[in-house]
């Protein structure tokens, strides 16, 4: 996991109130597994169907195929981030359970920013990537200290 205030991984600490910082950083590390599962379930939820509908999951597609051309790659890498079971749909079916989607993004960190600079000082957001198979996609959640997403989307 990352965090970052204004964009910026190089905070001048000159520009920031940094007990602020550290309190609302408590705030977020206090409910991180919280933040992380209900972020996958949301992304899981509102994606991965029409990943599928869309017909996104085919092992040609995964960015391991691009850098190697070979299926055989694509299903080994699968195999060790998401187990037998998934792999074969994806392989044999194309098609992507939710429940392996939340594993491709466990795979890679999670980042979170804090944007000192927008008018709610009580918002930062979450972004969680997924590379290896669908070529460097992002999902961000604009989330709330109340322990809510305000907004969501993907890029």
């Amino acid at each position: 996991m990352k965090l970052y205030c204004n964009g910026e991984d190089d905070i001048d600490k000159e520009e920031i109130d940094e007990i602020k910082i550290e309190e609302m950083v408590e705030k977020i590390l206090e409910k991180k597994e919280y933040w992380d599962k209900k972020c996958k379930n949301l992304f899981a939820d509102e994606f991965v169907d029409w990943f599928n509908e869309e017909k996104w999951v085919k092992p040609e597609y995964a960015e391991i195929y691009y850098e190697t051309n070979s299926i055989e790659e694509v299903e080994k890498k699968l195999l060790k981030i998401i187990g037998k079971e998934d792999t074969e749909e994806i392989m044999k079916n194309n098609f992507l359970t939710k429940e392996a989607f939340k594993k491709l993004l466990d795979n890679e960190d999670m980042e979170i920013t804090i944007d000192l600079t927008d008018d709610d000082e009580n918002s930062f957001s979450i972004t969680m990537y997924e590379r290896l198979f669908f070529v460097d996609k992002m999902f961000y959640a604009e989330c709330n200290f109340n322990g809510e997403i305000d907004e969501f989307y993907m890029d």
